[in-house]
């Protein structure tokens, strides 16, 4: 069955630490949104209500807790949006570390542009953005038109040519804004039908983790307007190639496999090492047994010895010297 939890308070640091169990663990699908939870909890229900991801999901709403669950042996894959720079600082290191262990990850908006995530976005999610396109009037129709580059598995039951909601989007431009393709050994399944950027960027390194980067995903949180991430979550496009993006990146990671299968190793280390000492335990048991019934029986013929001296002495003796 799949849990959704909204962690939001510093002490549930030491309640996701102390859930690294002696039994098996559930994937777990870990989606954050920065502080405004709203847009995490709509992704983390898309999650849900797709069969093909049989994962648990947690919303969380600080950095803090992403660094957690990067320790976490549970933690198969992450999801991050954010909307500003300041709620991914900090996270280099404990992503970067989780990709290298062969975990998945997908970042959308804000990973993905240098000026915000330097180390993220070269080494993580490698779209290596600088510049942006933004669609700031609301007048106007605000979508990305998605144009199919390369056919993946994310693709499936996805048209070639989409459009989705969206305020803008990060790509690599240089100093006149004209896109540079410098991402030849990456996947990039859609990419921007104005620019000929990416719109979504698939990487794989040789530890076996995944990364996808989506840079062109900019809602907001206001319901009256026309990019309200609701709206966004609603289009059954980007239901669907927000589905398979996450089955290909969480599901193909190898770090979760891994971690389980470390995990069922040291469980069975264990058990041995406790049958052991049972084993050991039991011959002891047996051994002093032994010990206490000599000892007992040499107590026995001692006694039996001293009996037939005293029996002896006292009135054999007497008896055979009155004859």
């Amino acid at each position: 069955m799949k849990v959704k939890i909204h962690l939001v308070a510093a002490t549930t640091l030491v309640a996701l630490a102390t859930m690294a169990p002696v039994q098996s663990v559930e994937p777990t699908i870990v989606v954050y949104s920065g502080s405004d939870s709203g847009f995490a909890e709509i992704l983390a229900e898309l999650i849900q209500n797709d069969t093909r991801i049989n994962s648990q999901t947690r919303v969380v709403n600080s950095p803090d807790l992403i660094t957690l669950a990067t320790a976490l042996p549970q933690t198969e894959a992450i999801i991050l949006y954010t909307s500003s720079k300041v709620e991914i600082e900090g996270l280099d290191q404990a992503l970067t570390s989780f990709l290298q262990q062969g975990g998945g990850l997908i970042g959308i908006r804000e990973p993905c542009y240098t000026p915000s995530a330097p180390i993220l976005a070269t080494q993580v999610f490698p779209i290596q953005a600088n510049t942006s396109i933004q669609q700031l009037n609301p007048r106007e129709k605000r979508v990305r038109t998605y144009t199919t580059q390369q056919n993946t598995e994310i693709n499936q039951d996805l048209p070639q040519t989409f459009e989705l909601l969206s305020m803008g989007t990060y790509y690599t431009g240089d100093t006149e804004g004209n896109y540079i393709n410098i991402h030849q050994q990456y996947t990039i399944p859609y990419k921007d039908q104005e620019t000929g950027s990416p719109l979504l960027l698939t990487y794989e390194n040789e530890q076996g983790g995944r990364t996808t980067a989506m840079p062109g995903i900019w809602a907001i949180p206001s319901e009256r307007l026309d990019v309200y991430y609701g709206k966004i979550a609603a289009q059954p496009n980007f239901a669907k190639l927000f589905t398979n993006t996450v089955l290909w990146t969480a599901k193909g990671s190898t770090r979760y496999n891994q971690v389980q299968q470390d995990l069922d190793q040291k469980i069975q280390d264990a058990k041995t090492k406790k049958d052991r000492l049972q084993e050991e335990a039991e011959k002891a048991r047996k051994k002093e047994q032994t010990q206490r019934l000599i000892l007992l029986t040499a107590i026995w013929a001692t006694g039996l010895i001293a009996c037939a001296a005293i029996t002896k002495k006292l009135i054999l003796t007497p008896i055979m010297e009155g004859e």
